[in-house]
């Protein structure tokens, strides 16, 4: 009975410390600075000269990575030190790159045949096949990401995400391409920003530097 108490408590701890680690919105984010790599690539693709118009949206992810790299070693692990966790999160993590791999390379086939034939589209009208496409291949993959690593606001990220597409269909009435792409982008990646920096304010409240730890 002892050890079967242990390993629920051990299980409860990792589950608690892994959640903690999330506090910091950093990868909220780093969520929100790809979606505006996406914006500007979509926008600014047509407008810029080649290679810049490529090199762009990689660069930005880049910077976001860097910047998230950066976060997460001078601000949380300060605070809750260098973490290893156990089998089961490493599985859990593994399931995630699997699920985000497989929908990458679906992502990327349905973006060859479209360059190739830029005529080819779904059977359903325009504002409707960009809700399918962003649902479909944006919205549930990384919903399935946010189950298998117990992100609950990955959740919201990924609705919004999904909804990107179809909410630039609905700003090309008003908006002429590409800025209806840029302006749709824009306020999903501005929202998810703010939602992260609120969220690492919090994080820094909650667990506080000592002066030791500071100088």
């Amino acid at each position: 009975m002892e050890k079967i108490t242990n390993s629920i408590d051990l299980k409860e701890i990792e589950k608690k410390t892994w959640r903690s680690t999330l506090e910091d919105g950093l990868l909220d984010m780093y969520f929100g600075m790809l979606v505006l790599s996406i914006g500007l690539g979509i926008t600014l693709g047509d407008l810029l000269p080649e290679p810049f118009d490529s090199l762009l949206p990689i660069i930005l992810m880049i910077i976001g990575l860097i910047l998230f790299l950066l976060g997460k070693k001078f601000i949380t692990q300060p605070r809750l030190g260098i973490v290893k966790f156990g089998f089961r999160q490493k599985t859990r993590k593994l399931k995630t790159v699997l699920v985000l791999s497989i929908n990458s390379i679906i992502l990327l086939i349905l973006f060859i045949i479209r360059l190739v034939n830029p005529d080819l589209r779904l059977i359903f009208p325009v504002y409707i096949e960009g809700l399918i496409i962003g649902l479909l291949f944006i919205t549930f993959p990384l919903c399935f990401a946010a189950y298998f690593l117990q992100y609950t606001r990955l959740y919201f990220i990924a609705l919004l995400v999904g909804l990107s597409f179809f909410l630039s269909d609905l700003l090309s009435i008003i908006l002429p391409e590409p800025f209806d792409a840029l302006m749709a982008f824009g306020i999903v990646s501005v929202i998810i920003i703010i939602e992260g920096f609120i969220f690492l304010i919090k994080f820094l409240r909650k667990y506080p530097l000592s002066k030791e730890e500071m100088t």
